[in-house]
């Protein structure tokens, strides 16, 4: 009898102890930046745009996307690449407002179109990154150094039949949870791409 009575008192004991260290394991898993990758990977698959805008900071991301694309249409021998690099320079505040609303038109397609007159301007840098044909295949091997974080991030472009791997930097958010800020090798990426339309030309 005593025995039982014992463990009648040590069990709902060790439950409360389980259940403790469980809850602070997930509250921590929370915040790590892996995790935060797993819900951007959701939230694509699902179309899940509050989600997505919850763990990728598109003002940002949008912001550098379009310095490192105007960068690297300046150096085309193009002149309407150089024109349009030219205008989105001009005109980036605005630009990345159109920009954000071609994303939530993306996951929700019910969504009222956009009769901003930047609509082209948008249609030109899509066309220039290919991200019409871009699909999400897998988030890997994201790892955290000094406060920061980087995910591979694996796309398979559908036009090309090839996969391309970008570089996400995540930072954390004035809540503490990590976000996507910045596409570091966009550029690096646009020189493969171009490299992959010219092997399937010849």
């Amino acid at each position: 009898m005593a025995r039982s009575s014992f463990w009648k008192k040590c069990i709902p004991v060790l439950l409360l102890v389980l259940a403790a260290a469980g809850g602070f394991y997930w509250f921590y898993w929370m915040r790590t930046p892996q995790y935060a990758a797993g819900e951007i990977y959701q939230a694509v698959t699902r179309k899940d745009y509050q989600l997505f805008r919850e763990r990728v900071d598109l003002d940002r991301v949008y912001g550098a996307a379009i310095d490192d694309l105007t960068d690297d249409a300046l150096r085309s021998d193009t002149d309407d690449h150089r024109l349009a690099a030219g205008l989105m320079r001009a005109l980036k505040k605005p630009l990345v407002d159109a920009m954000i609303r071609a994303t939530e038109r993306e996951f929700r397609p019910d969504a009222p179109a956009d009769p901003s007159l930047l609509t082209p301007l948008v249609d030109t840098a899509k066309t220039y990154v290919g991200s019409a044909a871009l699909s999400l295949t897998d988030i890997f091997d994201v790892q955290e150094k000094d406060g920061k974080a980087t995910a591979s991030v694996k796309l398979h472009d559908g036009e090309l039949d090839r996969d391309f791997t970008w570089k996400v930097l995540l930072e954390k958010d004035v809540n503490g949870n990590w976000t996507a800020v910045r596409v570091l090798n966009l550029r690096e990426y646009l020189d493969q791409r171009k490299a992959a339309i010219l092997d399937q030309k010849q």
